[in-house]
């Protein structure tokens, strides 16, 4: 039995007319969106930004193949794309050839291997075209919903976080807690429902040729697996967006647009299928009444748009942020109850219902201090830019990610041993005795800056980036300008309000700490010409500072 025919009965709450009645602010006109046709100037462009070590497809035909021929091969390939855009996607393009990758575990073990989906090329370059005009009329329109950071141009996992951690920080100030619930769809992309997706092209004002168009991209698609030299008997697709394509995760992104239509009380953050509700109010049982409320709509509408939540195995949880004293918060539909973690995992962020940040650190000193263990065993076979190159590649990641969102949080004792372990990595570069001490000269002569001074270094980005608008909307809830026209001071031009916070726990929050270090900044710094040369700008004063 599949995924599918284990849903239960949809009661159609949440079918078409609840989609239309959804966008119906948006004033979209039916039949507004189109293709234009392109020109060999579009194709050569795209050719050319092609990774020529990308695996080739089915049809064998190679990245490096189309780069050195693409003088020659842009007229053609633009004939095709355009036939292609004002009749049907090319049966040719549909079969895609899928590589098993083994993960961990016994490689006897078919659940072992993720599948690895290599399309054409020729089909990535014709859907490159498309989702530039699609994303184009999005934008247009403002069809995206604002909390949605999966796949989208300036957003990401770390502003996602961040304004997430700023919203459960900064809700401590009035005493109110947050109880959120973290929900997980079982093979999301792989059960997105052809009919209902196109049903809601058509209501976004996608005129009926596109829908067509569109109909032939989805349907029909084979695949055959290939295990050496030897292919496997042809497979079917019948539902899903295809895997490793370029439509794919934007098609998604429309297919679950319409979510928030389900919600009356919470907020809904998503990260393409990853997805959370959470609901601040001082009193707990408040929160548990929206929780349930919102949850169980929520669950009616993924059985409408045919996807499954995946109960089992502790996957979907709930937790409680909150400063008082500890609470249960009993989460439940009529089938299944969801269990309350003291710590969850949300898009590779560990929360604890106290954000101490103490989890997420105990999680990147484990992984931190494990790879500079695994280098220091290869240390004989490695020159210092190599050592150096890896440390970047393997380590730094590890300080890096999502710090905005928990280092600011965290107690002395686990900042000096996030600092310990950057030393160690200092020392293992600069070949250096295990008790050297390590001081802004080694700093410098490796080009990095110490913890606390990266981190701080992310949030001036930050800022940076919602100054220039260069960030999701949903920034604007963290960061406010200052009124240039009550601007008293020459320093105090292209600055920040600075929200004033009773407790100390949400003066640690991004919304806080972004404006003191923003607005600390001179002129010069804050009017650099992109991202890259603000943060070059601001390690060069450190190092200034400190000579």
């Amino acid at each position: 039995m599949t995924l599918l025919n284990k849903l239960p009965v949809s009661k159609n709450r949440f079918g078409l007319e609840s989609v239309q009645k959804y966008y119906s602010n948006l004033n979209i006109v039916p039949g507004s969106f189109g293709f234009e046709l392109v020109s060999s100037d579009d194709i050569y462009k795209i050719i050319t930004q092609i990774n020529p070590n990308k695996a080739s497809g089915i049809d064998n035909i190679s990245g490096k193949f189309l780069i050195d021929g693409a003088e020659l091969l842009a007229n053609p390939i633009c004939q095709i794309v355009n036939l292609s855009m004002i009749s049907r996607f090319p049966k040719e393009c549909k079969m895609a050839k899928v590589k098993p990758l083994h993960k961990k575990g016994a490689k006897t073990n078919p659940q072992n291997y993720r599948p690895i989906s290599l399309l054409p090329l020729i089909s990535k370059v014709i859907e490159r075209i498309v989702l530039d005009q699609v994303n184009k009329y999005l934008m247009a329109h403002s069809i995206l919903f604002k909390y949605q950071s999966g796949f989208r141009s300036s957003h990401s996992v770390n502003t996602c976080l961040s304004q997430l951690s700023n919203q459960i920080l900064t809700g401590f100030d009035s005493n109110k807690s947050t109880g959120m619930v973290l929900i997980d769809l079982q093979k999301a992309f792989d059960t997105l429902d052809h009919k209902i997706l196109l049903s809601k092209l058509k209501i976004l004002g996608f005129n009926e040729k596109t829908v067509e168009w569109f109909s032939s991209y989805l349907t029909n698609r084979n695949f055959k697996i290939k295990l050496a030299n030897s292919y496997s008997d042809l497979g079917t697709l019948d539902y899903g967006v295809p895997q490793g394509s370029i439509l794919g995760p934007t098609l998604f992104l429309l297919y679950v647009n319409d979510m928030k239509s389900a919600m009356k009380h919470c907020d809904l953050r998503l990260y393409a299928d990853d997805t959370c509700i959470l609901y601040s109010h001082c009193d707990v049982s408040s929160i548990e009444l929206c929780l349930n409320n919102d949850f169980n709509m929520l669950c009616q509408w993924f059985i409408d748009n045919k996807l499954s939540i995946h109960f089992g195995e502790d996957k979907t949880k709930s937790i409680l942020f909150t400063n008082k004293k500890k609470n249960s918060l009993k989460i439940a539909t009529e089938e299944h109850e969801i269990k309350q973690f003291s710590s969850v995992e949300y898009l590779g962020c560990v929360l604890d219902e106290r954000m101490t940040g103490e989890c997420m650190a105990v999680k990147a000193l484990k992984k931190i201090n494990g790879k500079i263990n695994f280098l220091y065993r290869q240390n004989k076979f490695l020159s210092y830019p190599l050592k150096r190159m890896l440390c970047n590649a393997l380590i730094q990641p590890h300080f890096d990610f999502a710090c905005t969102s928990w280092y600011s949080t965290l107690c002395k004792s686990l900042k000096d041993k996030l600092q310990t372990s950057q030393n160690r990595c200092i020392r293992y570069c600069l070949g250096m005795g295990n008790r050297t001490h390590i001081g802004i000269k080694e700093f410098k002569q490796i080009n990095w800056l110490p913890v606390e001074n990266r981190v701080n270094q992310c949030i001036a980005v930050t800022a940076y980036n919602f100054y220039n608008g260069q960030c999701p909307s949903y920034i604007n809830e963290v960061f406010e300008k200052t009124d240039s026209s009550k601007v008293r001071t020459r320093r105090s031009f292209h600055s920040l309000k600075q929200p004033q916070y009773l407790k100390n726990k949400s003066r640690k929050a991004l919304s806080y700490i972004g404006p003191k270090i923003w607005n600390d900044l001179d002129q010069r710094t804050k009017a650099s010409l992109n991202t890259n040369s603000f943060k070059h700008t601001l390690k060069k004063k450190f190092f200034e500072e400190r000579d």
